[in-house]
């Protein structure tokens, strides 16, 4: 029974440890204090659906557009690649690929507060294998765009009003 209570003892303690020191667990949602929010850009995108399905598991209500309801705007996705290094024979070896957007939060009786995110990452030329190169272009984006999802959803978070 001692030993029993000694552990209970410890896990509190070391609970209370990583919560006092700010600890969180990576990839845990971070909520807004937004309860319902318009969510304004193009639908079809595949960031404009990863935000949606973000703000919902949180608990945020998506309602039209309104003078009188919270807007966030979500820009278009901007990529480009460029050269980062270039081999003794002159051809590519390696590119970096640029990610940024832009999103603007509207909050009736405030200023439109805006936000960018921006990723960068590299990879290899591989033009023996041009078709895994371009899966790997594809998978790239497809992590930065939920990257962006993420860190909207952790700056909508910390604004305050």
């Amino acid at each position: 029974m001692n030993r029993l209570f000694n552990r209970l003892v410890v896990l509190l303690l070391l609970g209370l440890t990583l919560a006092g020191c700010g600890f969180h667990m990576r990839g845990g949602d971070s909520v807004p204090s937004i309860r319902e929010l318009a969510l304004i850009g193009d639908e079809r995108d595949d960031l404009y659906r990863s935000v949606a399905m973000r703000l919902q598991r949180v608990g945020v209500k998506l309602v039209p557009a309104t003078d009188k309801v919270p807007q966030l705007k979500l820009g278009e996705m901007q990529v480009k690649i460029q050269v980062a290094s270039v081999d003794s024979r002159a051809q590519t070896v390696e590119y970096l690929m640029l990610f940024n957007t832009e999103y603007v939060l509207t909050v009736p009786d405030h200023t439109a507060q805006r936000f960018t995110a921006g990723f960068n990452r590299t990879f290899l030329n591989k033009s023996s294998e041009a078709l895994a190169s371009s899966r790997e272009q594809e998978q790239l984006k497809d992590e930065m765009r939920e990257q962006t999802a993420e860190l909207i959803l952790i700056q909508l978070s910390r604004v305050k009003f």
